[in-house]
């Protein structure tokens, strides 16, 4: 026998650890990729709701009702300035008051339902005017919009 044995390889196993999780890795990624392009029901979710009834109007309706969101939005403009004022100087307030800086969120939260319950009856007031055979032609639209999955940026209306 020998009275110098061989010196252990530490770095081999450390070395097949780091390309095993290397490997994973690369599989991870393809997969998900391949679920995601594939539009796996996994990977896809529906479109917000809003958004979905908006984008499945004629362009005519669209462009009513971004004017009329666009006229909502400069009312509103004012009072979201003041809003801001209000919750900087709470934020600077010594001492601090979290009642103050609720009530300031409560009302803009306040400004946002009522900009989305006025957008609501526009949408409504616009559909039931629909004949019934737009109305299908809408639905349709409609169930197209959510298969598709959620809007991509970049493509106009």
């Amino acid at each position: 026998m020998s009275d110098n044995p061989k010196p252990k390889r530490r770095w081999m196993p450390i070395l097949l650890v780091v390309s095993l999780a290397v490997n994973l890795l690369i599989v991870g990624v393809a997969v998900g990729t391949v679920l995601r392009v594939k539009g796996s029901d996994h990977a896809k979710a529906p479109p917000g709701f809003g958004s979905a009834l908006y984008r499945a109007l004629p362009k005519e309706d669209r462009k009513a009702l971004r004017g009329d969101l666009s006229k909502q939005h400069r009312k509103g403009s004012k009072l979201r300035a003041e809003d801001f004022a209000m919750l900087s100087a709470a934020l600077r307030a010594d001492p601090f008051d979290p009642e103050s800086v609720r009530a300031i969120l409560a009302n803009q939260s306040a400004s946002l339902v009522s900009l989305q319950m006025s957008l609501q009856n526009e949408w409504l007031t616009r559909v039931s005017a629909m004949s019934d055979e737009e109305r299908m032609d809408y639905a349709a639209r409609l169930d197209e919009v959510v298969r598709r999955g959620p809007h991509k940026r970049g493509k106009k209306n």
